[in-house]
């Protein structure tokens, strides 16, 4: 089986609810509307070709027989490129240590087009991916766009260097680059409070890089 065979309707329904958080095949069946035998087989091949992987639990908390749930084991771009010319299908295997493209990719689906240049333009222009330990997508207009960036470097010299910037595009109309920048720690103590910003900033959140994890988990917690 071709590798881009994989992702059938069924399959992908599958992988969409595990995107969404860790999951047992009986959740996954409900969420679907597939037989728990179906679900169960799919997993099955799933996990034969390391898209997802069973996740061991310490204790089962409820009583009865033990859900085994499932997470995405990788993070992986299939695209179709067609042209005039050239017809070819491609598999990337995201490395954790590939930033930029994940970058890339992440903006690329979760902005609109217009968006596209002057954010990856600000990111390639500085030395924020090796400064950030997580940056989001919030907001934007025709004239600004807003971000969400986790980083334990000094905040007012952060702040300082990477926001309220100004980029330029091929036709030189700018957008301004805002970001809200903060450590763990100050986002933590936010939202264990119930501070209606903190709360505001993790929920509206769309990730475009989480190195560590952070973001997802202060999400998971909210």
């Amino acid at each position: 089986m071709e590798f881009e065979d994989l992702f059938t309707k069924s399959r992908w329904n599958i992988l969409k609810e595990l995107a969404k958080g860790e999951k047992s095949a009986v959740e996954i069946a409900k969420k679907t509307g597939q037989s728990i035998a179906n679900t169960t087989q799919q997993l099955a091949l799933l996990e034969a070709y390391e898209l997802v992987k069973k996740v061991k639990l310490e204790k089962q908390k409820k009583p009865g027989k033990p859900r085994t749930p499932y997470a995405l084991n990788q993070e992986i771009f299939v695209f179709s490129f067609l042209k005039p010319g050239l017809a070819e299908k491609s598999v990337i295997r995201l490395r954790e240590t590939d930033l930029f493209s994940k970058f890339v990719l992440n903006a690329c689906f979760t902005l609109t087009e217009d968006n596209h240049y002057p954010i990856i333009k600000y990111v390639c222009e500085s030395d924020l991916l090796k400064k950030a330990d997580s940056i989001a997508f919030l907001k934007s207009n025709e004239k600004e766009i807003e971000l969400f960036i986790i980083t334990e470097q000094q905040l007012h010299d952060f702040r300082e260097k990477y926001s309220n910037l100004n980029i330029a595009d091929l036709d030189g109309k700018t957008k301004k680059i805002i970001s809200w920048s903060h450590n763990r720690k100050e986002v933590e103590e936010g939202l264990a409070k119930k501070e209606e910003y903190f709360v505001t900033l993790v929920k509206n959140s769309k990730e475009l890089i989480d190195k560590k994890g952070a973001l997802k988990e202060l999400k998971q917690n909210l």
